[in-house]
């Protein structure tokens, strides 16, 4: 099949020779007529030059333009024999032909060019000609030969008053140094023609600069920098519009998304995303296309929106679809005018001929002979074009088959009755079968349904046709088939595209189920959705509401009950309404969401309480879309008024317990004093009157004293921990010298019946910290007193001090009965004592207050203890109240 194309293609190359020969042999029966043109030839030499000027202008932004202005520059260059002009004309095609990739007919231009400006003597053409040279070999992917072309040219103009071709040399040197990675030379050259491109108001070149320079700084990772020059792009494309230069314009878009992307404002990075979208569907360009399509679509994807995700990739490949159509339709209008190209072409090697063959003429009078010669000439030239054309065209086909061969997508070319002719590795891959499995099999019957009955026509009525298919290995796989018809010699195909859908189906259907779980829990949370237009919305219409909605309002269930309602119905006061007003004003004018708890009647009457949150929606005309939800959180609201009034209720209980401490600790101690002195007075005239062996009343009389110091100290416990609790105790922070206070603490302890000391082990870098001196004793003296007392009959508790890192770390740390493990939890709490510590005297505040005083102190303490082996306590304290514990 591939053969009798190449036979057809050939056939249609001699065609179009005769064609050309005929043409050749018009236009010089035509050329007395040209030579009567209306234009002479100062003024046709100035209209040919503006041209060329042209067509090197739009070269960097439209090639069809460009195409057109050569194709007119080269036709009256050739009628009035102007070499300049034909030479400038030349290297623009070479230009619109390399932009095309059509290198050989690039390269072929570029040397008529330099034969002529060489002719002429003229070095400013061979410098234009290098900048030529220089993008075609770049387009080659030939860097390095690329630059020597460019650095030629800027060698050139950069010595020479031409502030224009001086700027477009140094930008095409930088882009060379760029492609070869040298960016440090890149982005100076940049710098340079940026600064030549705004002294000219060289807008297109100034965005080129601009951009690459965006890239660089991403490059070397100066975001700010970056994010700073593609914003001036995109500003300069809102200048030029489709005149900007839109490759640059593309990378702006597509980098200012990343660049929000990296500083995780999804939000910008969406915006900027959409706008680039936006510049591919108006300018149907495919720069960046997939790049910004692949961020939206994985975005979404990792937000869980697979309805954005498959409305994307929708679009993406509807752009594709379009790209490719009007492709078709660019390259068919610009085929067409680079065939008019060929024939100027054509028309300079004829008048060239031809006055070659006038020379001859006008020597001898064999003009016969020398028709045949050029026309020999001429026959061997096209032959040789036929020759090229013909095994280049065998390239592109192979490079195609390459293409269909390795593309990603299954495709499958069938015949009219369904049977497979040809598939690619994708097909196989997705199939789990090889060619051979394949090939002369009905694909309907062999991977649809046996019984199946559908056609080639059946798939190309719908664009998306979707089939449930069981691989060789037996998986079931949810494919989408669109078919589309073509033609070769004649004889209908039609091509399968072949999606696999499994992944998506299988996402589509978790979708769903996670949407009706959404909609469960706002039946559950009792949370329905409303709408509304704001010109709507200030006539006092009723927004469109959910069903839930209309229960919470209690409407019933018909909308037919909110016609002639107004919205303010179900406000309580002008405040409620202005305040909403007020909101909704708020919102349109800042473009920003708003969430507001709001109470409200409802239409039976009965109070309630609602959150309102909602967003805005520009429509345009100056009208705007507000919208969002409603949630009845009344029952929320009782709840906070009955917490708000426990609250109350026991605040006014801390306040009568405070005062009951307060005046209970007074009235005890005046009989306490009392008894105290009364005791005192008993035990001085015992001892007068009495004999001082007699050690039984002394004994009972100092019982009754040891009984009022507990009391007194569990007083002073009981009203220090209030006030610690009622914040009125303030820390006096000053310079206390800890290991002074812990030798005066070890060794004053007393506990009746223990003669052991403390072991104290100190290894601290200063000795002082910035504390409150009265805390810190009371606290150390606690937790000392605890060990010896809980650890009777044991070995000493040891007191270990340390400094880490910006804190004091002081451990007690003792042998004796320990703490059970149910009785951990409680053991800050006021008046909790431990179950195995019955026998054992105490009033269960030391380690509240002890708690209490090292929070006070900006520290804090733990308590790591097994009953039965003993308890380590280990209080942590800041060397200075400014610094923060960890």
């Amino acid at each position: 099949m591939s053969k009798s194309l190449e036979l057809k293609y050939f056939i249609i190359k001699i065609e179009l020779f005769l064609f050309v020969i005929v043409s050749i042999l018009t236009l010089a029966n035509s050329s007395k007529l040209h030579a009567t043109q209306v234009l002479n030839s100062e003024t046709a030499y100035i209209r040919i030059d503006s041209l060329n000027d042209l067509s090197r202008k739009y070269s960097f932004v439209n090639n069809s333009k460009a195409l057109l202005y050569a194709n007119e520059a080269l036709e009256l260059a050739l009628q009035y024999d102007y070499g300049r002009g034909q030479a400038f004309a030349f290297r623009n095609l070479s230009s619109v032909y390399s932009a095309q990739f059509a290198f050989a007919e690039s390269i072929e231009f570029i040397n008529k060019a330099l034969n002529i400006f060489e002719e002429l003597n003229d070095p400013e053409g061979i410098a234009n000609c290098n900048i030529s040279l220089g993008h075609t070999f770049s387009r080659l992917k030939l860097d390095s030969v690329a630059f020597e072309y460019h650095l030629n040219a800027y060698q050139y103009f950069s010595k020479e008053n031409n502030p224009e071709r001086k700027l477009i040399s140094t930008h095409n040197l930088a882009q060379a140094y760029y492609l070869l990675n040298d960016i440090n030379q890149a982005e100076d050259l940049f710098l340079d023609a940026n600064l030549l491109a705004e002294d000219l108001e060289n807008l297109q070149l100034k965005s080129s600069c601009l951009s690459y320079l965006g890239e660089i700084a991403l490059k070397k990772g100066d975001i700010f920098s970056a994010q700073s020059y593609f914003t001036e792009v995109k500003e300069m494309y809102e200048i030029l519009m489709e005149d900007a230069q839109k490759y640059a314009t593309m990378s702006a878009f597509y980098h200012l998304g990343l660049i929000y992307k990296e500083k995780k404002d999804f939000t910008s990075m969406l915006n900027f995303f959409e706008q680039g979208i936006e510049l591919l569907d108006i300018y149907q360009l495919n720069y960046f296309a997939e790049d910004i399509y692949e961020e939206i679509i994985s975005y979404y994807k990792s937000i869980g929106d697979l309805i954005k995700v498959d409305e994307r990739y929708s679009n993406y490949l509807s752009v594709l679809k379009n790209l490719n159509k009007l492709n078709r339709e660019n390259k068919a209008g610009l085929y067409l005018d680079l065939l008019k190209s060929r024939e100027l072409e054509k028309d300079f090697i004829a008048k060239v001929q031809a006055n070659e063959l006038q020379q001859e003429l006008a020597k001898s009078n064999i003009n016969t002979i020398r028709i045949l010669v050029l026309l020999s000439l001429i026959l061997a030239i096209f032959l040789i074009i036929i020759i090229y054309q013909f095994f280049r065209n065998k390239r592109n086909s192979a490079a195609i088959n390459a293409i269909y061969d390795n593309a990603k997508s299954a495709i499958i070319l069938i015949d009219e009755n369904g049977i497979i002719l040809r598939l690619n590795k994708a097909s196989q891959k997705l199939f789990g079968m090889g060619a051979d499995d394949f090939t002369g099999k009905s694909f309907f019957k062999e991977f649809i349904c046996e019984s199946s009955d559908l056609t080639p026509k059946d798939l190309e009525k719908s664009l998306l046709n979707e089939f449930t298919v069981r691989t060789k290995e037996g998986t079931e796989k949810e494919i989408s088939v669109s078919c589309s018809q073509t033609y070769i010699d004649s004889q209908k195909f039609y091509a399968c595209l072949i999606l696999d859908r499994s992944d998506y189906k299988r996402l589509q259907r978790l979708n769903d189920f996670y949407q009706i779980i959404l909609e469960k829990s706002n039946e559950i949370a009792k949370i329905g959705t409303w709408e509304i237009t704001y010109q709507s919305f200030l006539k006092n219409e009723m927004p469109v509401i959910s069903s839930k909605v209309f229960e919470i309002l209690e409407l019933g269930s018909s909308s037919a009950e909110l016609n002639g309602i107004s919205w303010t119905k179900f406000f309580k006061s002008e405040e409620s309404i202005q305040y909403l007003i007020n909101v909704f004003n708020d919102s349109v004018q800042n473009r920003v969401p708003f969430d507001i708890e709001i109470e409200l009647i409802s239409y039976k009457g009965n109070r309630l309480w609602v959150r309102l949150i909602g967003s805005v929606e520009f429509l345009g005309s100056n009208d705007y879309k507000l919208y969002g939800t409603v949630q009845d959180i009344t029952e929320i609201k009782k709840g906070m008024l009955l917490m708000e009034e426990n609250l109350n209720r026991e605040q006014e209980l801390n306040k009568l317990k405070s005062r009951f401490i307060s005046m209970a600790s007074h009235e005890f101690r005046t009989p306490l004093a009392t008894i105290t002195t009364s005791v005192e007075l008993i035990q001085m005239n015992l001892a007068r009157i009495l004999d001082t062996s007699n050690t039984n009343l002394d004994k009972h009389t100092n019982s009754i004293l040891n009984q009022i110091e507990r009391l007194e100290k569990t007083l002073d416990s009981i009203l220090m921990l209030e006030k610690s609790i009622q914040g009125k105790i303030e820390p006096a922070f000053e310079k206390v010298d800890i290991e002074v206070m812990l030798h005066d603490l070890i060794n004053g302890v007393n506990i009746s019946g223990d003669t052991r000391v403390p072991k104290l082990v100190i290894d601290l870098d200063s000795n002082e910290i910035i504390s409150d001196n009265n805390l810190i004793h009371h606290v150390l003296q606690n937790v000392i007193s605890n060990a010896l007392k809980y650890s009777k009959g044991e070995k000493e508790p040891e007191v270990l001090v340390k400094n880490q890192e910006d804190t004091l770390v002081i451990e007690v740390i003792d042998y004796g009965i320990g703490i059970p493990e149910s009785d951990k939890a409680g053991l800050f709490n006021s008046f909790y004592r431990a179950k195995n510590t019955t026998g054992i005297k105490g009033t269960g505040l030391g380690l509240s207050i002890v708690k209490e005083f090292v929070v006070l102190l900006k520290g804090d303490i733990k308590i790591d203890s097994k009953e039965g082996e003993g308890t380590r306590v280990q209080i942590i304290l800041p060397l200075s109240p400014s610094l923060q514990i960890n």
